[in-house]
């Protein structure tokens, strides 16, 4: 796009991957932390669960004091509406407890692990969002603490930690069922550790860093009741937490040693299918003994302190930082419709800078999931100034295409195809080029002022017309020989004639075609770049209505072959 020069386009992809290094694998910049609410109070050490779309921060250590602190161990749930970014106090756990695991079964989250004082505890607690009520279950048989847990096919697997009784760290594993509340025995660990984190993809549990053999990385596999030695983490440290976003783990902060650090906010990223790393993009501030979730992609990482503890000073926080895509790609602080211009013309591509969905780092291709992450971000449209007519063609099925600002509805002719996923915006209309097209009784008179026209378009060919009005002129067309966009709405007098550009839209990629008129000029747009001005006063005027995807007389040849969507008519002139 010739508006976005290609000096913007390369400092804004220098500035994505600035900082960025390889590490087995392709890295990628596309996405940047943001800071959302705070929680309610700062806590370490907790642990985060998600239902229904809403995260449930449970437990924790908070501290009283920071020079020889005191430690309380806390019964607190706190729930975070990340589409409000608010928070809301829930029912207290029954036990107080610090260093808290927590995993969801049936939309039910299971608490386990945790402390208070320097006493481990094993009671297992199960909280119900629904009523916002708590029960006990079945106690853990091994009493212990700072193991990691992960749920496959329903089954909570408790994993690791350190016992008091032998003051020692463990392998152990041993394996909840939430429906019979009771607990199973499994093999053991091949590395002692704590402080871990663990998390799964395939059915597979794959276990990450930890005190204090920091490096490893070990996979279990329910089924068969076994453990493989992966390639360890590049970053060795405990005290991190890890997500799942798109079958690849992100192994997020932590520390090399809680006193004499460092502390990180390094994010690696983990391939399970190619057993590799690679670096992600590092978190805005060091984070250790936090707690990290996942909800439509995006990763929360919720707390923790933000220091190391030497001489017993710590630091903890309250603050939240999630990955929002970078969907502003020409970098003008707005979400618009230019945005989605650029990404259109990159479609079907690996251009880095719009592959955002799924989010956080895309899958390789600009396509429909790029363009879903796109829609998320621009406000709700509010009515634009002079907009009279604003067909969106975002129906499903049906002889009708309504219309949301004037309700003059137009009539389907032929049998078009609705494409509900098929349009910029989402849905379009795709019309055979032979007998497809749209009526509506909708008047604009060309003789009474200025007015502007914007459409998108995919397909064509020279002749075709993508607006007219009836018995009247062909305003949006193609030329006949080489496919140019021009307009045959004239003047009267011996100076009046056709604009045409030199602009082929007939490409196959979608485009954004305008006409303006402000009651002196014509001009043509084609993805917001003038292609095309003239003076021409007077335009014919006419009180008939209008055809979308055909000529002024329905003639052969005229009927256009391709998609349309999202057709707007301003009673102004509008200036891209």
């Amino acid at each position: 796009m010739k508006w976005l020069n290609d000096y913007k386009i390369m400092m804004a992809l220098i500035g994505f991957v600035a900082g960025v290094f390889f590490v087995g694998g392709r890295a990628k910049a596309d996405f940047a932390w943001t800071q959302k609410a705070e929680m309610p109070i700062k806590r370490i050490y907790h642990s985060t669960s998600v239902v229904a779309g809403k995260i449930y921060v449970i437990g924790g250590w908070y501290l009283i004091g920071e020079w020889n602190p005191q430690w309380e161990a806390l019964t607190r749930v706190d729930e975070y509406d990340p589409m409000t970014d608010t928070w809301t106090r829930k029912t207290d756990m029954p036990t107080a407890r610090g260093g808290t695991h927590t995993n969801v079964v049936n939309e039910k989250i299971y608490v386990m692990d945790g402390a208070a004082g320097n006493e481990p505890i094993p009671i297992v607690e199960v909280y119900d969002p629904a009523t916002d009520t708590w029960a006990k279950q079945t106690e853990l048989p091994t009493k212990r603490w700072n193991f990691t847990t992960s749920v496959v096919d329903g089954i909570i697997y408790v994993i690791g930690g350190y016992m008091p009784s032998i003051s020692s760290r463990t392998g152990l594993v041993e394996a909840y069922d939430p429906t019979t509340d009771t607990w199973t025995r499994k093999t053991d660990m091949p590395t002692i550790k704590t402080f871990t984190s663990s998390c799964v993809v395939d059915g597979k549990i794959y276990v990450i860093g930890g005190a204090w053999t920091r490096e490893v990385v070990e996979a279990y596999d329910p089924v068969t009741d076994t453990w493989m030695t992966k390639a360890p983490i590049p970053t060795p440290r405990y005290g991190l937490d890890t997500v799942v976003v798109d079958g690849k783990i992100y192994a997020i902060g932590g520390w090399y040693h809680s006193i004499n650090g460092p502390i990180y906010s390094t994010v690696e990223v983990y391939d399970p299918v190619w057993d590799t790393w690679m670096k992600g993009i590092d978190i805005p501030v060091t984070t250790a003994g936090f707690s990290a979730s996942v909800i439509d992609g995006k990763i929360h990482v919720i707390g923790g302190t933000v220091a190391t503890h030497r001489g017993e000073h710590w630091v903890l926080t309250s603050a939240v930082y999630a990955n929002e895509p970078i969907v502003d790609l020409n970098s003008d602080g707005v979400i618009d419709v230019k945005d989605i211009v650029i990404m259109t013309h990159y479609w079907g591509s690996r251009y880095t800078l719009c592959d955002v969905g799924p989010t956080p780092v895309g899958d390789g291709t600009v396509d429909v999931r790029d363009l879903l992450v796109l829609a998320e971000y621009i406000e709700p449209e509010e009515r634009e100034p002079g907009l009279i007519a604003h067909w969106k063609l975002d129906e499903t099925e049906g002889g009708m295409v309504y219309d949301s600002v004037s309700g003059e509805n137009a009539f389907i002719i032929g049998e078009p195809q609705w494409q509900p996923n098929g349009g910029v915006l989402d849905g379009a209309l795709e019309l055979d080029g032979i007998e497809d097209c749209i009526s509506t009784d909708f008047v604009l008179n060309p003789a009474d002022g200025p007015f502007s026209i914007f459409t998108w378009i995919q397909g064509g060919a020279p002749g075709q017309v993508i607006l007219s009005q009836a018995t009247g002129s062909n305003w949006l067309c193609l030329d006949s020989v080489r496919g140019y966009l021009i307009t045959e709405l004239i003047g009267s007098g011996r100076s009046a004639y056709p604009l045409m550009s030199q602009t082929v839209i007939t490409d196959g990629q979608w485009h954004r075609i305008g006409l303006v008129w402000d009651g002196m000029n014509r001009a043509l747009y084609v993805d917001d770049i003038l292609i095309a001005e003239d003076t021409q006063a007077n335009l014919q005027g006419s009180d008939s209505g209008l055809y979308i995807g055909t000529g002024k007389a329905m003639e052969p040849g005229t009927y256009w072959s391709g998609l349309i969507d999202d057709v707007r008519i301003y009673n102004r002139a509008v200036r891209p």
